[in-house]
């Protein structure tokens, strides 16, 4: 086995000896983004084009970095790694120039039944700011975690974490521009170690605050398919309350706070915010002019 991997983005190199001392959540990580950007990205064009001969650099390191997380005797049973496994083993007979059956489906309509429910989804969901003091069950909230986590992540690292606040006194820890009393506080979090190890920080820095955002929007949308009310608020953004929550609530430094959303059974109806017209959005290119608002200039 080699004893160099070399991470792509930022150019970081690692040799063996590195990977057995890493912290196990930072190798899970970076066994992720090798799956994803050394097999799964080049994986598909590579299928459509492949003529069957042995390809032996495929994936080889990601196949490294596995074999030092099965090594130090870490967990193969969780889907993110049955996820790194299974492209693995594709990457394995690409290598020896083995036939690949592939048979994943493509993507299909929807029926009219099933738009009906996406377009109630998008376009019911609206802003909620006053709840009832009803107990929301832990098993809504443990639908809207796993909304959250089912979310887009860049490279696929995993770098989101959640704190749940029912608390009322842990809940006045987080700094909100409107009221959440009787809502459960979901405080979106990022940890800022995951990105470094694989050059990230540098190179795309804001993909963090991307995939905590993105985590938020899917577990709003949950909360309003589960009929609950919810918020997306961001005031615990600014440096100094978000670093006042953290000291508060016992943080790592490591551990960047994002945003947090409220949910809650919703105390009273509110009219839904109504967004710009398309055309007003769309900005154009044709040549060497642009339309902006449906306007040539």
């Amino acid at each position: 086995m080699p004893e160099i991997i070399k991470v792509i983005s930022g150019g970081i190199e690692y040799t063996k000896e590195d990977l057995m001392k890493m912290d196990p959540v930072l190798l899970r990580a970076l066994l992720h983004e090798r799956a994803h950007h050394n097999i799964e990205v080049p994986f598909y064009t590579t299928l459509l084009k492949w003529k069957g001969n042995p390809m032996p650099n495929f994936g080889q390191q990601a196949q490294i970095v596995f074999d030092v997380w099965q090594e130090r005797g870490f967990t193969e049973d969780t889907p993110d790694i049955a996820w790194v496994k299974e492209y693995l083993a594709i990457a394995k007979k690409i290598r020896a120039g083995q036939k690949i059956e592939w048979t994943e489906p493509l993507p299909t309509p929807f029926t009219d039944e099933e738009m009906a429910v996406v377009n109630k989804l998008i376009y019911g969901r609206h802003s909620i700011r006053d709840w009832l003091d009803k107990p929301v069950p832990d098993d809504m909230i443990e639908k809207i975690l796993e909304a959250g986590r089912a979310a887009p992540i860049g490279c696929n690292l995993d770098e989101v974490r959640f704190i749940v606040i029912r608390e009322p006194e842990e809940a006045k820890m987080v700094t909100s521009d409107i009221s959440t009393q009787n809502a459960v506080i979901i405080v979106i979090c990022y940890d800022t170690r995951i990105p470094k190890v694989v050059g990230q920080d540098r190179s795309v820095p804001q993909n963090a605050g991307f995939d905590a955002a993105a985590a938020a929007d899917h577990m709003l949308l949950m909360a309003h398919a589960l009929g609950l009310g919810g918020v997306w608020l961001s005031e615990n953004k600014t440096k100094a309350a978000a670093e006042k929550f953290k000291e508060q609530y016992g943080l790592p430094v490591y551990i960047e706070v994002a945003l947090h959303i409220a949910v809650g059974w919703t105390a009273i109806g509110t009219i839904k915010s109504k967004r710009l017209p398309l055309t007003d959005m769309m900005i154009q290119r044709r040549g060497m002019c642009s339309d902006f608002g449906g306007k040539r200039i």
